[in-house]
């Protein structure tokens, strides 16, 4: 078989990119975000950014790449191929996440970058506090196409005395972003989409649900192969919440199937 074959054979799916830590278990983080791509029908690069010690339940360490080291990965592929999207998960700071989305922008302005703001791991360990430094968030909303934040990351992230859905609103004059609904606390399993003026609700399709490991980091990356696939946003964030709840029951244990 010719190269040109193998070559054309490949671009049968569009590429997109996942930043984020390396989780040993696969639940969450870099492997968990390829297998999700994989599932949904699109070619899957990892850039990583971080060497986490862990497993299911439990979070022991981490070691941060610097913004040169993940800007090293990402050069060679964003180079060679035509990456349509990208899921930024875990990172070490503002500054390398400022960093890192300048140089996809410097590349292609019209990419779309989704990022998931991990704050904390759910075994418990604190990333960030990314509360004193509002200037510097605010020029990272301006480079994303998407931000999905669930509620307790929302109330973290606010630092004033704002309602989560004003904020919500307000984050949405620069980019759009999906409220996921794991813990809130009025309307349990319910995502909330804001653009511009506009709020949109994906209500939960099922009664139950299994919790998972690396929920949050699968709907995100669900979300961001369909924006590859080229469908809008509200038709990925639907089909994301879809992808979502079948993952979810795909057994009862913390580390779910992508292709049950």
């Amino acid at each position: 078989m010719s190269n040109d074959r193998i070559e054309s054979r490949s671009e049968d799916r569009p590429y997109v990119i996942s930043i984020a830590g390396l989780d040993p278990s696969a639940g969450a983080g870099l492997l968990s975000d390829l297998k999700c791509f994989e599932a949904n029908r699109v070619y899957g690069f990892g850039v990583c950014t971080a060497l986490t010690v862990q497993t299911d339940t439990e979070f022991l360490k981490n070691d941060w790449l610097e913004t040169e080291q993940i800007i090293a990965q990402l050069q060679p592929l964003i180079e060679k191929f035509p990456i349509r999207a990208v899921k930024i998960g875990l990172i070490k700071d503002l500054e390398t996440l400022s960093a890192v989305c300048g140089f996809l922008n410097s590349f292609d302005p019209g990419i779309k970058i989704v990022l998931d703001p991990i704050l904390k791991a759910s075994a418990g360990y604190n990333f960030h506090d990314w509360n004193g430094e509002a200037e510097v968030f605010k020029s990272v909303l301006k480079q994303l196409y998407l931000i999905t934040p669930n509620y307790l990351e929302m109330q973290e992230l606010k630092g004033d005395d704002r309602e989560v859905e004003e904020l919500c609103q307000s984050w949405s004059e620069d980019c759009a972003v999906l409220l996921k609904g794991g813990h809130h606390p009025v309307t349990p399993g319910t995502d909330y989409l804001f653009q511009q003026k506009e709020r949109l609700e994906f209500k939960s399709g099922t009664s139950f649900v299994s919790a998972k490991h690396g929920s949050g980091c699968v709907l995100s990356s669900a979300i961001t192969a369909q924006l590859a696939l080229g469908n809008s946003v509200p038709e990925s964030c639907g089909s994301g919440k879809q992808y979502i709840e079948k993952f979810l029951n795909s057994n009862t244990g913390l580390l779910g199937y992508h292709n049950s």
